[in-house]
């Protein structure tokens, strides 16, 4: 079992979820995010569920912050790299905000990714586990997506990179990929879609969950099971793959 967990983006949806699987096992964790009051309510589900948790309000953008945070932690066995934004930057769109918005994605969702990693692989000891959330959409193109999709596919690029270079190490670098997943991002999304296609909420869920072979969403819940088994000390084959989660979208 994986004992002491850094966990990114944990104040919400993915990363919140982890944070209570884990809880749930009696583990120690680290809750990283922006809004402070939202991960001191997830420290309160934590401890509830019978696990530790200290908060670090911070963004993973910021890497100053990052290790600052770092030299507080004596050590780790784990970490998930969860944190992440979406948003529709449409190349040819007369927005002046839509570079800033292709900006932001990719200094989020692939650069935060790379911070989180400089700062705290240096506190995990061999046996140790990073698990990266990349997306479907790092498996193809979205029109309309172009910075989503690419700060995904390049998380897979950094996860096989990263992954050969610390195994020598005994750390274990992979990723996650998961599809529709109930959140509130997923629900921007939905509503990005409809006011696109001009249809109703309704009709986008059901147009998304048509794509998908069994036909739902998923629950965060679901995505957590993927990624505690990456964290396993028993699973000591995968090493900088991409778990997919999805429903079947990828079935090759």
């Amino acid at each position: 079992m994986t004992h002491r967990l850094l966990i990114t983006g944990a104040s919400r949806g993915l990363g919140r979820a982890v944070a209570l699987n884990f809880a749930a096992q009696g583990a120690e964790l680290h809750l990283l995010g922006r809004d402070e009051g939202l991960l001191a309510t997830v420290a309160e589900e934590v401890a509830a569920a019978g696990g530790k948790a200290k908060v670090h309000p911070a963004s993973v953008t910021d890497r100053v912050a990052l290790r600052a945070v770092s030299e507080r932690i004596p050590g780790l066995d784990g970490v998930v790299a969860a944190a992440g934004i979406s948003g529709v930057t449409p190349v040819d769109s007369e927005l002046s905000n839509v570079d800033d918005a292709f900006d932001e994605i990719l200094q989020t969702d692939l650069t935060g990714c790379w911070n989180t990693v400089r700062a705290f692989a240096p506190k995990l000891g061999v046996g140790g586990r990073i698990v990266l959330v990349s997306s479907v959409l790092g498996r193809f193109g979205v029109p309309g997506y172009g910075a989503y999709c690419a700060a995904k596919h390049g998380l897979l690029g950094l996860t096989k990179a990263l992954a050969l270079e610390l195994i020598p190490k005994g750390i274990y670098v992979n990723a996650v990929a998961p599809g529709w997943v109930d959140t509130a991002m997923a629900q921007t999304g939905i509503r990005a879609m409809a006011q696109s296609m001009d249809i109703s909420l309704e009709e986008a869920r059901r147009r998304a969950e048509e794509v998908v072979p069994v036909q739902r969403f998923f629950q965060p819940e679901e995505i957590t099971r993927g990624i505690a088994w990456l964290l396993d000390p028993a699973n000591t084959m995968q090493v900088g793959q991409c778990l997919n989660l999805d429903g079947g979208v990828l079935h090759v």
